[in-house]
């Protein structure tokens, strides 16, 4: 590791505005003031649906980040190394989420219909009210402690050797710090909570989008909707962290780790996992289209053939895949920095109408998008970027512990572990 490169960007944090994070903060207790006002006045549903659309959209986000750097760890893709630290700060949110996630339940009367109302055997035994909030509950407690596990380790050896100038959480993460031989046994433990918290992540994101998404409708069932709704998180997720990883470069000078190579590789990503979500799409529309059975039809056919609904689903169609599928062709659309912070931009807001479009119809004939939504919108917005800063200001922006860590614009293109290619 070089020392000169780490202290470089330890010093680093501090250019983190404290004052973005105040206003971020003021953002977010303005939308959550306006659902707590909301949901104690006469007509509280129309809020419940917009925190449960939010809830869902962020939370998946949030997880899908943290997958990213283990991804990125199991496969040994070094190209992508400076970026590892970005998507961990997505999972900075993942606190918060849980408590939101209580909330979700808190509202159930008005968000879950199954609640309340009785579904068809053998329907209404997996959506009995106690099994819902004991899979779900558990089911991600279980993986936000191996995903925080993850973040301790990788964040450890970035840290590990300096902890005598670090305070707070930073300081306790790196204490007690042993030396080198440290940084091969934390090596060993990321590779085993890594995949991990990728197989966690599909199984409680599938109940996720089973529970909270589509059982809304009673009839309604696809086995493939689970991966369907983790999937389109992991895209968000890799347009987030182009984004914020743009806004980052240029606040911290990162230009000579963040290269244009980086977000070369990010667009492709970007762009060929777009073409895996409509793809995913389509393999659930085609047997449903060629089955004809009315239990399913119904589901589809308000969504894609009825107005209101059917415009917002080609614009969710043409946001989320038609638009940065084709805008990211050009090389030249990968790596001028306003440009694809633009299309990586339309892709999350389609993401974000994508949940409204599988929601909100099981509720309501009409779109039903006003200040409250909007409110409630930012105030998840103003939270979940503010526990990014509050994140990116306790802890390195680059990995510069990690062993494939190619310092200054330096790209590696050997693989394997890099522990047994130094004793080669």
């Amino acid at each position: 590791m070089d020392q000169q490169i780490r202290e470089e960007i330890l010093a680093k944090r501090s250019r983190i505005p404290v004052l973005g994070i105040y206003i971020f903060l003021a953002i977010a207790v303005i939308g959550f003031g306006t659902f707590v006002l909301k949901i104690l006045g006469s007509d509280p549903a129309g809020a419940w649906q917009a925190f449960l659309i939010n809830f869902l959209f962020w939370t998946g986000i949030a997880q899908a980040g943290i997958v990213f750097s283990c991804i990125l760890r199991i496969t040994n893709a070094r190209w992508a190394r400076p970026l590892l630290r970005v998507s961990e700060g997505l999972g900075s949110f993942i606190p918060i989420s849980f408590i939101l996630l209580l909330v979700v339940f808190a509202g159930r009367d008005y968000i879950l219909p199954y609640a309340t109302e009785h579904y068809h055997h053998p329907k209404d035994v997996w959506l009995n009210m106690q099994f819902v909030f004991g899979r779900n509950v558990i089911g991600f407690i279980i993986l936000i402690i191996v995903s925080m596990f993850y973040l301790y380790y990788s964040l450890r050896q970035d840290l590990g050797g300096v902890g005598d100038r670090l305070t707070g959480l930073a300081g306790w993460i790196s204490s007690g710090w042993t030396g080198e031989e440290e940084r091969k046994d934390i090596w060993l433990k990321i590779g085993k909570f890594a995949p991990a918290v990728i197989l966690l992540y599909a199984v409680v994101f599938s109940f996720f989008a089973w529970d909270f998404m589509m059982s809304l409708d009673p009839h309604w069932f696809s086995t493939l909707f689970g991966p369907y709704y983790f999937m389109a998180s992991f895209v968000a997720a890799i347009g987030t962290t182009i984004i914020l990883s743009i806004m980052l470069r240029r606040r911290l000078g990162l230009e000579e780790y963040l290269d244009d190579n980086k977000y070369h590789d990010m667009g492709k990503l970007l762009q060929g996992f777009s073409l895996f979500w409509v793809y995913l799409f389509f393999s659930q529309l085609l047997p449903i289209w060629y089955a004809n059975m009315p239990e399913e039809t119904v589901f589809v056919i308000k969504r894609v053939k009825d107005e209101p609904f059917r415009s917002l689903s080609w614009a969710v169609l043409t946001c989320c895949f038609i638009f940065p599928f084709v805008s990211l062709i050009p090389r030249t659309n990968k790596i001028i920095k306003p440009i694809v912070v633009f299309i990586a931009s339309v892709s999350l807001t389609g993401f974000l109408l994508e949940k409204y479009v599988l929601v909100a119809p099981s509720y309501s004939n009409t779109i039903d998008i006003g200040i409250v939504q909007i409110l409630i919108t930012l105030g998840f917005l103003g939270a979940f970027i503010m526990t990014f800063l509050m994140f990116m200001r306790e802890f390195p922006s680059i990995p510069v512990g990690d062993p494939f860590f190619g310092g200054k614009a330096e790209v590696h293109h050997t693989t394997g572990d890099p522990f047994y290619e130094e004793q080669d």
